[in-house]
C-alpha cells in the first residue's frame, strides 16, 4: 500500500535543448514522483531520481500541477513564448495514470490547461486509465495533436503477471490502445526487452 505525500512545488515544466528523439517532445513534467506500478524492470525504481523514501511506495502529488502549467504556459508571462512542442506528461519518475490519479485527477486538469494553451501532448503510459480521458485528448488531437503510447515488457499474461504484478493485463492494454486508434489519434507501444527498447507505431 502506497503513502502518498502531497506536496506544493515550486515550478514544473522542463525543457529540452533539443526535442526528445525517444518521446519527440521538447518538454515535459511529473506531477507525481515515485510510481505505485512498481514494475520490477523499472529503472526509475533502480535509480529513484532523487525521489525520497520508497520508489514504489512513497509517492509525492504535486498538488498544485495545474495552476503551476497554468502560470508556465500563459504566453502573456514571457517575454518570448514557448515554442508549440510537444509536452509529455509523466515519465521515469512516476506513470501519470498511476492509481492516485483516481482520486486527484490532476492529469485530467493538466490535459484541459494544455489543450487550453494549444500544445501538443504525447501520453506514455502503462495504465488503461487514459480511456478517461479519451474525451480531451480527443479535443486536443483536433487542435494540435495527441499521442497515446503504452509500455508493455510482454504480450503474454504470465510474464506480465511477474514483471508487471500491479498492472492492467497487456491484453486491456492493446485493447485501451485499439480505442485510441479507434476515436482518430495516433497511438503505439513501448515493448521493453533487456536493455532495449522498441517503438511501434501499428
Amino acid at each position: 500500500m502506497a503513502t502518498l505525500h502531497e506536496t506544493i512545488a515550486k515550478s514544473l515544466i522542463r525543457k529540452h535543448k533539443r526535442i526528445d528523439s525517444w518521446f519527440i517532445s521538447r518538454y515535459g513534467f511529473n506531477i507525481y514522483r515515485g510510481c505505485e506500478h512498481n514494475c520490477i524492470y523499472c529503472d526509475g525504481r533502480a535509480e529513484k531520481y532523487y525521489v525520497e523514501g520508497e520508489f514504489g511506495k512513497d509517492i509525492r502529488v504535486k498538488i498544485n500541477a495545474p495552476d503551476l502549467l497554468r502560470r508556465e504556459l500563459d504566453p502573456t508571462r514571457k517575454r518570448k513564448p514557448m515554442k508549440k512542442a510537444f509536452i509529455l506528461p509523466g515519465g521515469g519518475v512516476g506513470d501519470s495514470y498511476q492509481p492516485a490519479e483516481k482520486d486527484y485527477k490532476l492529469t485530467r486538469q493538466v490535459l484541459k490547461v494544455i489543450n487550453e494553451y494549444n500544445f501538443p501532448v504525447h501520453m506514455l503510459t502503462k495504465s488503461t486509465l487514459v480511456e478517461r480521458d479519451l474525451d480531451i485528448l480527443t479535443q486536443i488531437n483536433n487542435n494540435t495533436k495527441a499521442i497515446v503510447s503504452f509500455s508493455l515488457s510482454s504480450v503474454k499474461e504470465n510474464i506480465a503477471r511477474v514483471f508487471e504484478p500491479g498492472l492492467p493485463s497487456p491484453l486491456k492494454r492493446i485493447e485501451t490502445l485499439s480505442k485510441v486508434k479507434t476515436m482518430g489519434l495516433s497511438g503505439g507501444d513501448f515493448f521493453t526487452s533487456g536493455n532495449s527498447v522498441y517503438i511501434r507505431y501499428p
